[in-house]
Formats: C-alpha cells, structure tokens, sequence
C-alpha cells in the first residue's frame, strides 16, 4: 500500500513540475532524461518548500552524462537563458531568473562537472538573493 501511495504521489508531482515548466525549453530536458538509469529527479511541491518562499522545485541530477546528454541540457538551458531578466553565470554554475509566471518568480540553475550534471527549475515568491542564499551557499 505504501508503494502505491508513493507512486501516485510521485507522478502527481511530475505532472506538477512539467506544467510549471510549460513552454521552457528545460521542459523536454526534464521530460527525455529524467527516465535515464544514470539521472535522478526530484518534485518538491509547495508544502515542503513554503518556508523558502516556493511553490515548485523539480531538479534532474544525471551521473556521468553522455555526450548526447550533455548537449541537449546545454541547448535547452541556453535557450531559455535568452528570455532571463537577471544572470549569475560563474564557472561553476549558472542561476538564471525568467520572466514572471502566474504572479511567480522562475529559476533555472544548471551546473556541470566532468562526472555530473545538475538541472533544477524554481518556481515561487523567493527572490534572486533568497535563491542564492539558500540553494549556492552550499556550491562555493
């Protein structure tokens, strides 16, 4: 019964996360490779994330991504990058903030490393200094 529960739960969250993303060109990235034996995803919804001041958090975590791999998240995370209102970029990571969504504020964090790429979406009332604060203090 626990199984069962958990697994509604999760495809409730997934369902959550690719609607919220609806229109980025992340929204594949997320879709393809979050099915992959080398990725792990993770839906947080906005329960477990009101003190943070969000509503969505949807990360893919891919261990020794393929080459293939690799370009489709650059390509995407690019993509989307064109539209963002505010950048970090440092060499090792990038926090992008889109524009506005249903009142929203949206982020894109993307990190990559020789044996790891890291995709997370964002989603709520948090502002860029919070993100940073919360999420990247833990990257440097």
């Amino acid at each position: 019964m626990k199984r069962l529960l958990l697994i509604i739960v999760t495809l409730l969250g997934m369902g959550i996360g690719v609607r919220a993303q609806q229109g980025l060109a992340v929204e594949t990235a997320f879709s393809e490779l979050s099915l992959r034996q080398n990725a792990t995803e993770v839906v947080m919804g906005a329960g477990r994330l009101k003190k943070f001041r969000l509503s969505l958090f949807h990360s893919l975590e891919i261990k020794k991504p393929t080459e293939a791999e690799l370009l489709q998240v650059e390509a995407s995370v690019e993509k989307d990058a064109k539209q963002a209102t505010l950048r970090k970029e440092s060499a090792g990571h990038r926090l992008y903030e889109l524009p506005e969504s249903r009142g929203l504020h949206r982020y894109i964090f993307y990190r990559r490393t020789p044996d790891l790429l890291i995709l997370i979406y964002i989603e709520g009332k948090a502002s860029m200094k919070q993100i940073e604060s919360q999420f990247l203090k833990k990257q440097h």
